[in-house]
Formats: structure tokens, C-alpha cells, sequence
């Protein structure tokens, strides 16, 4: 061998050595330090090896769904909790709520058979009962009446005149087309209009006007917490979705505890109206059509006094009203069964990985383990349930170093007002006290767990031991969609942070940070009392447009390519937070008295 080929060995093996003790070692990006080795192995796991769509089957197929307090819950939470210990999980448990928060009965639906008929055919029904109102007593019949009126004046027309029959609650709504495709994703320009925008960012703790999802400039409204957006109206970047049948005339709402969504006091006149008339039920509807209805529930509702209700799909509802419109007789016949269950159990499901040097201090990751009842519940939120088990299951068995403990917390409730993750922080890390009263007047009530967020005045905060000890919370609650950033939630600080962390993962599709709110999910709860939490910016896909609350929220709705990236970031995430010198900064703390986030889990 040559001088010069012996050089050009040698140098090439040493080039080889220096690529190995580079992979090897921790590279220091601009600000942060980052193990492109350990991050390496954690891709390999979550991208290769994934077990995400087996778990996403077994919470859509098996344990569903899981309406909040039904014996569903109960039994998927004990799947959830045998399978954290079968990985080696440690600390595993379902914790109680120490409040109920209004659920004083569970409720399933056992039984649903409901068919229309006129002098010249009978025909099926499809359709869902509306979540704790009663059943029929055994197959009932009775014709058909549509009524629209609202106020007292107009529903004494109808007195002496629903006695037996089923009600029609609303107006035949219009279903326009599917003219564009309904599954979509964040283009570039969407995704760089929404990292652009310089909205003026509102005190802690109140989500933008128009911007409740980081929405770009000039788009309509987005939601605020607690509200809706129609799905029609739903722009890049905000969490719209068509009305639950608890928010609009679709199904006429008794007043929930501890707040509601909308002005309830008229729906639960209009219902104790048909309830003393002797109607048999309520029928309502969506107007998407296509086959598709949105189901709802109110806890409080007394099935003592409270008649059944039904959703059912547009195409059928609209028939039948155009059938009444021309005089044609039509009657209902159906059976209902459902079973209430008195104090059912309401808790969260809790699993760690233990940290080493900076064990007390914790990492979270999490999602809502309640679901509706019309469907399977597979994006919303099986799927974010199922990416956070993933994430978890991939840092154990790469083995990867965690210096501070990675803890999951699966939350119930989320769909009344993200009630599960607000009992957690309150228990575990800070909770609001009642504001003191003003002279003669009343005094106010406790302010709700977890710097609750009802849009009202809020008392200081009272902090917990393990305040100090969270670094994070990331959340997944928004579909199928692939993960494509983070809303930053305001906090500042922390985009130079995440910056960093994005770029191993930018291949897998995250590129953007937006500095706007995005409401309706559980890292309020945590934001709520001055906490780092984060709700990542997903594609929609089809979740406002076909899944949402739905009768098609089931698995062959989830995109399996995105999930299996999503479990993916959502470990790396965690890995690298956990791994920080520092715990991720915070903003400043809300001052006493500050008006908070609405309700509504979404």
C-alpha cells in the first residue's frame, strides 16, 4: 500500500470514528442540548416497531365507548391501568375525583329501535339517544309533530295538543353539498400565516377574540372555550366543529351544574313544556346530513322529569317534516332502554417513569379518556389516549435516561368542561379559592378546581407542594391530524426552546409555532393556574368536518401513518423536557380577581 493510500485509510477511519463518537454524544444546538443518539433510537421505536394502532383498536373496538361515569369507563380504565404495569410502568392507579362534579348517575344505552311509518310504508330509523335522558316504557307509538316555537306566548298553541306524540324540536335545516374535499391539511402558507401572526395577546387566562385556535388574521370567530364554531365556518388554525345537541335547538338542553353551554334556562321551559303535555320523546338533528348526527348529554338532566331524546340524521328528519308539511300522517313507534347507575365512579389514570437526578420533578403527557356514546370516540380522544400510552411505552423500552419523572395522566369529564385534568391540578398542584364578597352582597362560591375558567372573576390561587415540580404538560386532543407544532399559549419563552426540539423531528412534519391560544382542550387546566401547558397544532383531517362529536367518530377514521408520528414526537418531546438542565419557563402569574377560560371539552 502507497504512503498516500495508507493516509486516505487512515483518514477515512478516523472520519468514521469521529461520525460514531459524535452519534454517540450530546450535541449543543444554540441554546439547548440535544442527544441526537438517544432521539435516533427513539424514532427507530416509534416509527418501526409501533404498537399505537393496536392500542387505538383495543380503546375504539373493545372499551368503548366510555361515557363519562358508565360501567365502559370503569372497564377500560382497568384495561388502561393492566396494560401500563404489563410495560413496567410505575405508580400506576385510576385516582378518584374529590369533587363528582354533578355526576350522580351513570347511563348507558341498551337497547335503541326506532322506525317511522305512513298509509303507505314503514321504515327504519337510525339514530342515538341523547346521553342521561330516560327510556321508553316498552314499544311505544305515536304520531308526528314538528315545533319550532321557542318562547311561552308561542308554545301555548300547542297545549292539549302533544299528548302521545314525538316532537320535531327544530326547523328543516339546509344540507349543502360536499363540494370540496372534506379531508384536509395545513398547507405551507396556512401553516406560515399562523406562525406570523402578531395578534395582540389578551391577559393570562382569556382566549383572543376571533382567535381561539390561532385562526389566521381575517378568518371568522373561532370558538371559544366552551362554544362552537359551525364546521362550515371552521378556518385553518381554529378548533371549529359543528354544535353539539347540548349547545344548539338540535336537542333543547336541561341547565348543567356549574354552568352549561348557552342560554339554557329557555331549552329547559321548552322541554318541561312537552314533559307536562305528555309528549313521548324529542327528535333532533345536524344540519351536515350525509348520514351524520351529533349526540350530546346533560348529566344533571332528572330522568323523572325529563323525556327522551333522539338524534337522528338530516335526511331522515328532513322527510319526515316534508311529509308532515303536506298533511301526510306519520307515525313513530320505538324502544328505548337505558340503564342509570347511581354514584358511579369518576377518577383520572395516572402512570410514571421515573426519573433519576431530577425525579421530583415531573414531565406530563396526557389526553381525555371519555368519550360520547354515538360512535367509538376513535379521534376524540382514543387516538390522543393511545399516542401519550405509545409515547410512554417507547421512552421504557429504549431505555433512553430520563432525569425527571414522565408521567401520563388519561382524563374523564374532559367533554363537561375538561373536569378530570381541573380535579388533577387542583388536587395535585394549585386550585382557586372564592373571591371575597363586597359588602351586602352574597358570598361567591368557590371558583372551579384547576383556575377553572368559567369566563367569571377568580379568587388567588392556592398553591400545592408539587406546584413547583412540573416542567410541562403536553396535550393531544385534537383528531387524527398529524402533528405539525405547538401553540405556544403566549408563553415566549418557550418558542426558542421548542424551536430547537422541532428540528430532529421536522422530516416527521413539525414545523411551526404559533404564539396564539388554542382553547377547548385539557392543558387549559394547567395553563389556568400559571402552569407550562401545551396543546400541539394537528391537520385537520376530517375531525370538524365528519368526526367531531359524531356518529362517525370510529377507527377507520384514524390515519395510521400520522398517529404513529404522533406517538413519535410526543416521546421525543417528553424525552427531551425531561432531559433539560432547567424546567421549562413559565409566564407570569394571573393576579387575583382575573377572569379565567370558558368550559367545554371538545
Amino acid at each position: 500500500m502507497t504512503l498516500k493510500k495508507r493516509l486516505l485509510v487512515v483518514g477515512m477511519s478516523l472520519a468514521i470514528a469521529g461520525v460514531a463518537v459524535a452519534a454517540a454524544v450530546s450535541v449543543r444546538a444554540a441554546g439547548e442540548t440535544i442527544n441526537y443518539a438517544d432521539l435516533a433510537k427513539i424514532k427507530a421505536e416509534g416509527m418501526q416497531r409501533s404498537q399505537v394502532m393496536e392500542l387505538c383498536s383495543w380503546l375504539s373496538d373493545v372499551y368503548a365507548p366510555r361515557l363519562t361515569g358508565s360501567p365502559m369507563a370503569q372497564k377500560g380504565a382497568d384495561w388502561t391501568v393492566a396494560k401500563m404495569k404489563e410495560w413496567g410502568f410505575a405508580n400506576v392507579k385510576i385516582e378518584p375525583w374529590v369533587n363528582r362534579n354533578g355526576f350522580d348517575r351513570g347511563w348507558t344505552n341498551d337497547k335503541f329501535y326506532m322506525a317511522f311509518s305512513s298509509a303507505d310504508g314503514k321504515f327504519p330509523l337510525p339514530g342515538t339517544p341523547t346521553a342521561w335522558t330516560p327510556g321508553t316504557n316498552g314499544l311505544v307509538t305515536g304520531g308526528v309533530v314538528l315545533v319550532t316555537a321557542t318562547t311561552e306566548e308561542e308554545l301555548a298553541a300547542f297545549k292539549g295538543k302533544l299528548r302521545g306524540k314525538w316532537i320535531l324540536t327544530q326547523a328543516v335545516p339546509d344540507v349543502a353539498a360536499y363540494w370540496d374535499p372534506i379531508a384536509k391539511r395545513y398547507t405551507t402558507e396556512q401553516l406560515q400565516t399562523m406562525e406570523l401572526q402578531t395578534a395582540p395577546q389578551p391577559e393570562f387566562g382569556i382566549t383572543p377574540p376571533g382567535g381561539g385556535r390561532g385562526g389566521p388574521a381575517g378568518a371568522p370567530p373561532a370558538a371559544q372555550p366552551g362554544q362552537r364554531v359551525a364546521a362550515a365556518a371552521a378556518q385553518p388554525g381554529q378548533r371549529g366543529a359543528a354544535a353539539t345537541p347540548a349547545a344548539t335547538p338540535a336537542t333543547p338542553a336541561q341547565p348543567a351544574p356549574g354552568g352549561g353551554r348557552g342560554g339554557q334556562g329557555a331549552a329547559a321551559a321548552r322541554n318541561a313544556f312537552f314533559f307536562a303535555e305528555g309528549a313521548l320523546g324529542t327528535i333532533s338533528t345536524a344540519p351536515r346530513g350525509h348520514g351524520i348526527y351529533t349526540i350530546g348529554g346533560n348529566r344533571a338532566a332528572d330522568p323523572a322529569t325529563t323525556l327522551p331524546a333522539v338524534a337522528i340524521a338530516a335526511e331522515q328528519y328532513n322527510r319526515i317534516a316534508r311529509m308532515l308539511a303536506k298533511d301526510v300522517a306519520v307515525t313513530i313507534e320505538a324502544e328505548i332502554k337505558n340503564t342509570f347507575y347511581p354514584n358511579p365512579a369518576v377518577f383520572n389514570i395516572v402512570g410514571e417513569l421515573p426519573g433519576t437526578d431530577k425525579a421530583d420533578e415531573v414531565v406530563m403527557l396526557g389526553g381525555h379518556f371519555d368519550t360520547w356514546h354515538a360512535a367509538t370516540g376513535a379521534t376524540d380522544d382514543n387516538v390522543g389516549v393511545a399516542a401519550m400510552m405509545e409515547a410512554m411505552r417507547i421512552l421504557k423500552a429504549t431505555g433512553v435516561k430520563l432525569r425527571r419523572t414522565v408521567r401520563i395522566g388519561l382524563w374523564e369529564g374532559e367533554e363537561q368542561g375538561l373536569l378530570g385534568s381541573r380535579e388533577y391540578v387542583a388536587a395535585h398542584f394549585a386550585s382557586r379559592q372564592a373571591l371575597p364578597a363586597a359588602p351586602g352582597a352574597p358570598a361567591a362560591g368557590a371558583a372551579p378546581p384547576g383556575g377553572g375558567g368559567r369566563g367569571g372573576p377568580q379568587g388567588p390561587l392556592e398553591f400545592k407542594p408539587e406546584y413547583d415540580k412540573l416542567s410541562v404538560y403536553f396535550n393531544i386532543d385534537n383528531g387524527t391530524g398529524a402533528l405539525r407544532g405547538v401553540y405556544l399559549q403566549g408563553n415566549d419563552a418557550v418558542a426558542p426552546i421548542f424551536r430547537e426540539w422541532m428540528e430532529p423531528f421536522r422530516g416527521l412534519g413539525m414545523t411551526t409555532l404559533t404564539i396564539r391560544n388554542t382553547g377547548g382542550t385539557d392543558h387549559q387546566s394547567f395553563d389556568g393556574v400559571g402552569l407550562p401547558g401545551f396543546q400541539f397544532i394537528q391537520d385537520e383531517i376530517e375531525y370538524n368536518a365528519l368526526t367531531h362529536h359524531t356518529n362517525m367518530d370510529t377507527y377507520e377514521r384514524l390515519q395510521p401513518n400520522d398517529v404513529t408520528r404522533m406517538a413519535t414526537i410526543a416521546a421525543g418531546f417528553a424525552y427531551l423536557a425531561a432531559n433539560r438542565e432547567e424546567k421549562l419557563p413559565r409566564k407570569p402569574l394571573p393576579a387575583p380577581g382575573q377572569g379565567g377560560r370558558g368550559r367545554g371539552g371538545q
